[in-house]
């Protein structure tokens, strides 16, 4: 498919953003160069028309070629992709030579090297303007030099001198001031970078559980509506796993909270890491989690869950005895459209609680109730 040409791509944002500045930097040319017309329709400059004609043409080929330069990428080779010093260099050459054919209104002409400047302020750093700034002054200076051989008595040296002191001292202080604006930029960046960061980081707390890193139960529902949402229109189906740690109170009891912590955090651990990415797992609450289980077939539910019981059975802990495991009991109940959560949670309750009274360490499933059970 041949896409179409556009004068600012769609899909890259940085790009179009830098071709969108240019475009504000080529109006100003163009301003500049009505003023220029101007000044030689008037009769206020001594540029002949084919001089005009030649540096107007000179100022349009070098807008297209920064563009083409833009537009194709390639300017994302370089350090700086805006190539602000580049586009800022073009535009003062320009000023210089506005400067040389302004005569009289030569003075008034030194106000384009302040606009230049003006799009290096939220880019640039003090060194990158002073450096822009000794290339004006000796530029100028070039330009005193080329009256004085080409326009003998045709200008007040004087003047220009005090024009060029004048120039160089504005342009020296705007470079602390676009640098100092730059550094308010940068900093600003930085804050909303970090900001960015911490929000993230409340996010990620908002739904995880402290010690287990697993998400919390708040978010487990969340899930589960979801996951509802999308059975209820036919586009999923999902199991509801229950998990209690057996005789958990006797490890707390025995060997000290920071080793039930430790227990904890492992059997989580060893159940994110056995389950795919369409499942969740949570912590529900003390010494229980609680899974959802993305699989249409609940026999393939009741394997998985299968295959975690004795995944989390086989794990050893150290400080705890060799031949101490910890077992789980799990229940699991597959999701019927048009359940209610509530009704979801409390069949796959009664699977676990079936699971703990058959002998713990075994996974039980419960069916869907009929309208009797439900009564």
């Amino acid at each position: 498919m041949v896409r179409r040409f556009t004068i600012i791509p769609a899909d890259d944002p940085a790009q179009a953003l830098r071709i969108r500045r240019f475009l504000m930097a080529a109006q100003s040319y163009l301003i500049w160069i009505v003023l220029a017309c101007y000044g030689y329709v008037r009769g206020l400059t001594s540029i002949t028309l084919k001089t005009l004609c030649f540096w107007l043409s000179l100022v349009v080929l070098a807008n297209i070629v920064q563009y083409a330069i833009l537009r194709t990428g390639y300017n994302k080779r370089f350090k700086d992709p805006s190539l602000t010093v580049g586009q800022m260099m073009v535009g003062l050459f320009f000023g210089l030579v506005v400067a040389y054919y302004a005569d009289a209104a030569r003075g008034a002409m030194l106000l384009v090297f302040i606009a230049v400047f003006i799009f290096g302020m939220f880019r640039l750093q003090v060194r990158q303007f002073m450096y822009l700034s000794m290339f004006v002054v000796i530029m100028y200076a070039g330009v005193i030099f080329a009256l004085v051989r080409f326009k003998p008595g045709q200008f007040n040296l004087t003047v220009e001198l005090l024009a060029l002191t004048v120039l160089g001292v504005v342009l020296i202080w705007f470079s602390f001031i676009g640098g100092y604006i730059n550094r308010l930029r940068e900093n600003v960046i930085k804050a909303n970078n970090e900001l960015s960061r911490a929000m993230g980081t409340i996010a990620e707390l908002a739904i995880h559980d402290d010690l287990t890193q697993v998400f919390n139960r708040r978010h487990f529902f969340t899930i589960l509506q979801r996951e509802k949402s999308l059975c209820d229109r036919g586009q999923s189906a999902f199991s509801l796993c229950m998990i209690d740690l057996d005789h958990f109170k006797r490890i707390n009891d025995t060997h000290g909270h920071m080793m039930g912590d430790t227990v904890l955090k492992a059997i989580a651990q060893c159940i994110q890491d056995n389950i795919r990415s369409v499942d969740y797992i949570a912590r529900y609450g003390g010494e229980e989690f609680a899974l959802v289980l993305a699989y249409p077939d609940i026999l393939d539910a009741l394997k998985c869950a299968e295959r975690i019981r004795q995944l989390c059975g086989a794990l050893a802990f150290e400080g705890l005895p060799e031949s101490l495991h910890v077992t789980i009991s799990m229940g699991v109940a597959q999701y019927v459209p048009e359940e209610s959560i509530d009704e979801l949670i409390r069949r796959a309750d009664a699977a676990l609680y079936r699971a703990k009274a058959g002998g713990r360490n075994r996974v039980e499933y419960l069916a869907a109730w009929s309208v009797q059970d439900r009564s």
